[in-house]
């Protein structure tokens, strides 16, 4: 009967074992980061693709601290302007009513929406994973691996 001998060599196993140890305690600095530059940009399409009469809906685009539900990073931009969500999604009106703010006469029952939230977070759900795979190779990068 023939005996087989197997070396394994586990140093290579123990220096991976230590940087997923390093990899666990950067984790939620890493995913806050993350999450923030991903706000941030759909902060800058937002407000970019928001309508200006006087500012006041543009300006008022906020972003909240980053919180952490369960396993999930969560944050919110949101706008507290009173009339954001008639821009946003659309409204009826009054046909004939004068509105002195356009100093205009209405003309049509429906005001379309501009979605400026909901396009905008569309195109960052088509570029967050470029986003996410390049903060993953820095963060490895830095950890060096």
């Amino acid at each position: 009967m023939a005996s087989s001998k197997i070396e394994v060599q586990i140093e290579g196993l123990k220096d991976f074992q230590k940087l997923l140890q390093e990899m666990k305690a950067e984790e939620e600095r890493f995913m806050t980061e993350t999450i923030k530059e991903l706000a941030a940009k759909l902060l800058r399409k937002v407000i970019k693709r928001t309508p200006v009469r006087e500012g006041l809906l543009r300006r008022n685009w906020t972003v909240s601290d980053v919180r952490k539900n369960g396993s999930n990073y969560e944050i919110e931009v949101s706008n507290s302007t009173e009339y954001a969500s008639y821009v946003e999604y659309g409204h009826r009106q009054t046909p004939g009513r004068y509105v002195p703010a356009i100093g205009k006469r209405l003309k049509k029952s429906w005001a379309k929406g501009k979605f400026m939230l909901t396009i905008s977070e569309e195109e960052l759900r088509k570029e967050a994973p470029a986003v996410i795979k390049r903060k993953i190779s820095e963060w490895l990068k830095k950890l060096g691996g």
